[in-house]
């Protein structure tokens, strides 16, 4: 499961670089990383042979892990969709301060022969005032069961739905959750309410997916008959 990355004020931007300097772009409001000094990297090897670690000694990439699969998979990351562009690269690890090439198993050269090109690539992109991330992109994280999520759900329910309901001489209750769809029943004065469904879109519903990316769609029913 993947959630939405986090920024500061709406921008990226990698802390311990120095001089770095935001440039506003309107369609994806993103901080664009500028360096004033050369960006040092080192390669390292992984047990994988066809996975290469290309370390920055001087700055972090990114502060959580994401990674990238595909071309179209890296819209939200110019860096990774730059070395997609190579057919032999099976997929992208941007992950603290740094970026892991993994090469499609037994294609393209050795890493002997373009290693030190791959290296430079990096190191052009960071030193061109390239964006590494846009605001948006999809972290790596555990997926969570639906066990999980319904569990998450009685407890945003408890504190920020029930009480008010309550206070209204109604109720709302968890019934079931299944592949993002979020059941829910409507007791006393809640039932049949002509601001119900309001109530339901408008409040419980954006309460809800904010809190609970995986929740898609939360369902209304009338003690427990949709």
């Amino acid at each position: 499961m993947q959630k939405s990355a986090k920024s500061h004020d709406g921008f990226f931007f990698a802390r311990d670089l120095p001089t770095f300097v935001p440039h506003h772009f309107d369609q994806y409001h993103l901080m664009i990383q500028k360096m004033s000094r050369t960006a040092i990297l080192h390669i390292e090897g992984v047990p994988n042979p066809n996975a290469m670690k290309f370390v920055l000694e001087n700055g972090i990439l990114s502060e959580e892990p994401y990674e990238f699969r595909s071309y179209a998979d890296a819209a939200d990351s110019p860096l990774a969709r730059k070395l997609l562009m190579l057919r032999y690269i099976d997929r992208i690890l941007l992950n603290q301060n740094a970026v892991t090439i993994v090469k499609k198993e037994g294609q393209g050269p050795s890493w002997k022969e373009i290693a030190l090109e791959l290296k430079l690539m990096v190191q052009q992109h960071l030193e061109a005032d390239e964006p590494i991330l846009f605001v948006g992109a999809s972290q790596l994280t555990h997926p969570r069961s639906d066990e999980t999520i319904a569990s998450i759900v009685t407890q945003v329910l408890d504190k920020h739905i029930r009480p008010a309901a309550q206070e209204d001489g109604g109720d709302i209750l968890f019934e079931s959750y299944q592949d993002g769809v979020l059941n829910l029943s409507m007791h006393g004065a809640c039932h049949r309410c002509p601001y119900a469904m309001q109530t339901m879109k408008d409040g419980v519903e954006k309460v809800m997916m904010s809190m609970l990316p995986e929740v898609k769609k939360v369902t209304a029913l009338e003690n427990g008959v949709s």
